[in-house]
C-alpha cells in the first residue's frame, strides 16, 4: 500500500498503510510468542539434533529481530507522520524501511520452511 500511496499519493488516504502496518505488528507480536512456545515444545518433546536446533535459533533470531525492528520503524513512521505532514521523502523513507523488513521476512519464512521441510518440525504436533 505505501507503494500506492507513492504512485498515486491522492488516490487513498495515506494513513491506511499506517494502520495495517500497525495491525500486522500486532499479528506478528502474537505469532512471535506462539513460536517461542512452539520451539520450547519442539526442543524438549522431539530431541532434535543440534543441526535442527541451530537452524530454530536462526529462524528466531530472524523472527525477533524483524518484529522488534517494525515496532522501531512503525514509531519512527508516527513520529515522521506528524512531524512532517504530507512530505513525499517521508514516504520514500518508510518505504525503503519496508523493503528491508519485507527481505527480513522472507529470510525467516526461508528458515521456516527448512526446518519443516528437512527437520519435520511442527509435523504431526497438533
Amino acid at each position: 500500500m505505501q507503494f500506492i500511496v507513492l504512485i498515486h499519493p491522492n488516490w487513498m488516504d495515506n494513513r491506511a498503510p499506517i494502520w495495517i502496518f500497525g495491525f500486522s505488528l500486532a499479528m506478528s507480536f502474537s505469532s512471535m510468542l506462539s513460536g517461542q512456545a512452539a520451539a520450547n515444545i519442539a526442543i524438549s518433546e522431539s530431541g532434535l539434533g543440534e543441526p535442527a536446533q541451530a537452524l530454530m535459533a536462526q529462524h528466531e533470531n530472524f523472527a525477533t529481530f524483524t518484529v522488534w525492528i517494525s515496532l522501531v520503524v512503525l514509531i519512527g513512521w508516527l513520529w515522521l507522520y506528524f512531524r512532517f505532514p504530507g512530505n513525499r521523502r517521508v514516504d520514500l523513507v518508510v518505504f525503503a524501511f519496508l523493503l528491508l523488513l519485507t527481505l527480513a521476512v522472507v529470510f525467516t519464512g526461508y528458515f521456516g520452511g527448512e526446518l519443516v521441510m528437512r527437520y519435520g518440525v511442527g509435523v504431526g504436533q497438533l
